[in-house]
């Protein structure tokens, strides 16, 4: 099966999901960069044609960090539309939460599945240091108990 995204002319789409995953006490969050990034973002991936969003969650999960057995809730809905004058991009997340009850042996590690993804364990007291995309995924962070809608536009 293939990634949900198509591109068409100067538009691209994409259908993705993304896990807030807390450590055990929920004073930490996990996040990651890439190399080529000056951006922290939620772990996660591209949802496959036919494929439940809860199952790619959990798949894209295993498949970058190694973590199974999490059970996910639904935190949200995001959706970005990112204007410029080359290229239109428009995106929507599904963001789901859970808790990680492992120990914690690194604060900093890559991912399992390549090497550009770097992981770390984020101090939620601290999230306001990081710059995250999307911008407005921060509310989505500090509040475990409601399901969010956020729309993210951007003019480049």
């Amino acid at each position: 099966m293939e990634d949900i995204k198509y591109e068409n002319n100067n538009f691209k789409f994409s259908y993705r999901v993304s896990a807030i995953i807390y450590n055990s006490d929920k004073t930490k969050i996990l996040l990651f960069m890439g190399n080529d990034s000056d951006y922290y973002m939620l772990p996660g991936g591209k949802v496959k044609e036919l494929e439940k969003s809860t199952d790619a969650i959990k798949r894209e999960i295993k498949e970058e960090i190694g973590f199974d057995n999490l059970d996910f809730e639904l935190a949200g809905i995001s959706e970005e539309i990112v204007k410029n004058n080359n290229e239109n991009i428009q995106q929507i997340t599904l963001t789901y939460r859970c808790i990680y009850n492992g120990e914690i042996t690194k604060e900093t590690f890559k991912s399992i599945e390549s090497d550009w993804i770097n992981f770390k364990w984020v101090n939620l007291n601290e999230i306001n240091q990081y710059k995250i995309h999307p911008q407005n995924i921060q509310s989505m962070l500090k509040d475990c108990n409601t399901i969010k809608h956020l729309v993210e536009e951007i003019n480049i």
